[in-house]
């Protein structure tokens, strides 16, 4: 059985639909009741198994309700999908500490909460387990301007899956990270569940424009969901450590540490 946080729509939802599509039982779990209800009853349309649940990462009892719920419910899960995520965007010197505090929680610390919760019941079961957590390609590139807060907290996402992968190993617990790039989805719409007690947030037209031509300038195409996830399954059968989206970033990961091993060079030198 497989629990997907940010279940509701976008990525979260696509994993849903893949997985149940492999004869998984899905509980998809959003702090949009609503949207994740839909999403879990289009599953079933289709012949799928899937339930629909309510949960806020940003909160650890939230996430600790829902791992007893589901358990009670359906039964305790084999497959942790960490999904949820927000997209904080504007220059780092025009961000205010509430629109850290919120990128935060929800990508770094709403992954680390939903593991807490549910590695526990994990370790009693029998057979294969797995984690996969949605990182971005925004966790090997930083350079992208105009969304270094949401580009900061996939860095630390990406290092607690590698160190957790490393640390679950000798427990035949696999982790894998699944690295989107420009995917269909509402990430953009991400402040609509910003909590209200840390204001809102501002993005100027400047980081529009900048963010835009960045994007422009990397030519990376925006997918589908479905697409997006369709190696999702074969990554965990495969205990692959990374889940790639986009073959069109090849170019950029590898500008990347081809600048990284020239300063290795230069330090021989």
């Amino acid at each position: 059985m497989a629990v997907v946080t940010g279940g509701g729509s976008g990525i979260g939802a696509a994993i849903g639909r893949h997985l149940a599509g492999e004869g998984m039982r899905v509980a998809l779990a959003d702090i949009e009741i609503d949207a994740c209800e839909a999403a879990a009853g289009s599953i079933r349309d289709e012949g799928g198994r899937a339930d629909a649940f309510s949960v806020d990462v940003t909160d650890s009892n939230s996430l600790l309700r829902l791992a007893v719920e589901v358990e009670a419910r359906i039964g305790a899960c084999q497959l942790l999908c960490a999904n949820a995520g927000v997209l904080q965007m504007g220059r780092l010197d025009s961000r205010s500490e509430e629109d850290w505090e919120w990128c935060l929680s929800v990508n770094l610390l709403g992954t680390i909460r939903s593991v807490r919760a549910f590695l526990p019941q994990m370790r009693r079961q029998e057979g294969e387990k797995h984690i996969v957590i949605t990182s971005s390609m925004a966790g090997l590139l930083a350079a992208g301007p105009a969304k270094g807060v949401y580009n900061t907290s996939k860095h630390a996402q990406m290092a607690y899956g590698e160190t957790l992968r490393a640390e679950l190993a000798e427990e035949g617990i696999g982790v894998s990270l699944l690295l989107p790039a420009g995917t269909e989805s509402r990430i953009a719409e991400s402040a609509r569940n910003r909590p209200s007690r840390l204001g809102e947030t501002e993005i100027t037209d400047e980081d529009m424009q900048t963010l835009t031509a960045a994007l422009g300038e990397d030519g990376v195409a925006t997918i589908g969901a479905d697409e997006a996830v369709r190696n999702v399954a074969r990554g965990i059968r495969e205990n692959a450590a990374w889940i790639v989206t986009h073959t069109s970033q090849r170019h950029l990961i590898e500008r990347r540490f081809e600048a990284i091993l020239e300063a290795f060079d230069r330090a021989e030198e």
